[in-house]
């Protein structure tokens, strides 16, 4: 609200302007009769001098511009006033002691708070306004981002400041669709001292952080937590890998009946003819190769380590790999074969011409490639020689036989494929997941279980988790399943209320994106005060 007894700009006066190459230098003054003090807040008409004061404002024409604003000081005649003489304060023009009209200021916030410090800079000096970079940093400290002061709807999320070392809390409001804190660390006594200051919260989101749920429990026993769907989903796909991991004979039987053919002697499509060469020359190893054997060796290494006794912990730090390595690899019992990608070719429309012609004994791949021009091929011959460089000339004899690849999908496709919906699968999926049921009653028991819980996450079932956790501590099921069981269990009450209630921290998840953006345009260079005055600015 403006005061009334204070000068306007409107009373400002231009008495001459100077244009030069570099700068354009306005005089200006101000017209006000009067002065209101800082102290005592009394009018005052009787003027002491005037003096010249050296403002920056916003640039013209790619120029900067200098303002010189004529000032007027006048006395305080209130004997109960220690102030004696007093300058006339313009608050719609510049502040006290400052070097910038309030326009500038701003202006310089703005491009600090959206580029950063040095970036700002170089931004601000291609627009004709001179300031450095720690002028800006200095500019956000002394922003005051307005947040308001009472919340019924939390949702708590962390982010890394150096992902896998050092964690943060970031707090938004669900009604206001915005951030409204940021915490330096994602300790349990953190999140409840802040929540003790506001005992009006109502509702609180979060994932299945323990040590969110123990914060807000603490700080706010009378806000209902909510565990969002999307990280029960993500735990639910984690206990599904973690059952997978030491059942890949399973899965790869399960492959092998869903191509309906024999296992071949090598994990890649090749073809191998009737009366095919004996003694094939070897293989030049590739880079795939030398990674498989280092794998390879890392793995014997790490069973090695376990049979003596030795703990994963030790066994992590003497091979510096992550301790999860080290326990999905004891878990499986066999070495775990990385899953070939499918790559799509421009020869794939055209695999049964080239099929028949190799069969037909042409096995020349530029004549391939000729032939395949004239029927609208637009690829290349290196890719038609790729396609065709590992299938073995027949010696007299055209007829060969193709085997398929029966290489099954790694744990975590097999995971997903297993909660997906038949209905969306192609042939081969659909095939995989059939044939791996019927093999293995453990996996039929816990891909059942799984796909009802994620459809009480799609349908919002939460009335029939109780009876689901009780069916998921069957002894048939899965030793995986029943500890993701046991997990929801205890934490009852927020699940419950995650699967019935509309909230989610899916808000947070497109806050915490737009913090890493911000964060990875500091460079590293700002402390936190700066990223979370710009987090709360950006929201």
């Amino acid at each position: 609200m403006v005061n009334p007894h204070l000068p306007q700009p409107a009373t400002l006066r231009c008495l001459q302007i100077m244009v030069e190459p570099d700068v354009v230098t306005i005089a200006v003054e101000s017209l006000a009769t009067y002065g209101v003090c800082p102290l005592c807040a009394r009018r005052s008409v009787r003027q002491h001098s005037r003096y010249t004061r050296r403002l920056g404002d916003l640039p013209w024409q790619g120029r900067s511009v200098r303002l010189l604003l004529l000032s007027h000081k006048f006395f305080c005649d209130v004997p109960s006033c220690s102030r004696r003489i007093f300058t006339e304060r313009l608050p719609d023009v510049t502040r006290s002691y400052a070097r910038n009209t309030d326009r500038l200021t701003d202006t310089f916030a703005s491009i600090a708070f959206v580029c950063g410090g040095e970036a700002g800079s170089r931004l601000a000096q291609r627009l004709g306004m001179t300031v450095s970079a720690d002028t800006l940093l200095r500019t956000i400290r002394r922003t005051r981002i307005p947040v308001a002061s009472t919340f019924r709807i939390l949702g708590v999320d962390d982010w890394a400041m150096r992902k896998g070392l050092r964690y943060g809390t970031l707090i938004c409001d669900h009604e206001q669709h915005r951030p409204i804190d940021l915490l330096d660390d994602r300790e349990p006594e953190t999140l409840a001292a802040w929540l003790h200051e506001h005992p009006e919260v109502e509702v609180i989101t979060r994932d299945r952080a323990h040590c969110y749920a123990k914060g807000a429990s603490a700080g706010a026993p009378q806000a209902m937590q909510v565990a969002d769907r999307f990280h029960l989903m993500q735990n639910l796909r984690q206990a599904m890998v973690r059952m997978l991991d030491h059942r890949h004979p399973q899965l790869k039987l399960a492959m092998r009946d869903a191509v309906g053919r024999d296992p071949p002697t090598k994990p890649c499509d090749a073809e191998i003819p009737m009366g095919s060469r004996t003694n094939p020359l070897p293989r030049r190893p590739t880079h795939r190769d030398v990674r498989r054997n280092r794998r390879l060796e890392k793995y014997e290494q790490v069973m090695e380590l376990h049979h003596k006794g030795m703990s994963n912990r030790m066994i992590a730090r003497q091979l510096d790999i992550n301790r999860a390595t080290v326990g999905r690899y004891i878990r499986t019992g066999e070495f775990p074969e990385r899953a070939s990608r499918k790559y799509a070719s421009k020869t794939d429309r055209f695999a049964d011409h080239l099929e028949r012609r190799w069969q037909e004994g042409c096995h020349n791949a530029a004549q391939l490639f000729r032939e395949l021009e004239t029927i609208g091929f637009k690829g290349s011959y290196c890719s038609v020689r790729r396609c065709v460089a590992h299938w073995d000339r027949s010696n007299g004899s055209s007829t060969t036989v193709r085997l398929p690849n029966v290489q099954p999908p790694s744990v975590r496709r097999s995971a997903c494929l297993l909660l997906k919906n038949p209905s969306d699968m192609d042939n081969q999926d659909r095939a995989f997941t059939e044939a791996l049921l019927e093999r293995c009653s453990e996996i039929h028991a816990a891909t059942q279980l799984a796909r009802e819980f994620a459809a009480m996450v799609r349908d919002e079932g939460g009335g029939t988790l109780n009876s689901w956790i009780q069916r998921a501590w069957h002894p048939a099921v899965p030793r995986e399943i029943r500890t993701f069981a046991t997990g929801l269990k205890s934490d009852f009450d927020a699940v419950n209320a995650g699967l019935t209630t509309a909230w989610s921290n899916g808000l947070l998840e497109g806050q915490v994106n737009r913090l890493k953006l911000i964060k990875r345009q500091m460079y590293g260079r700002a402390n936190f005060d700066l990223l979370r005055k710009r987090v709360l600015y950006a929201g």
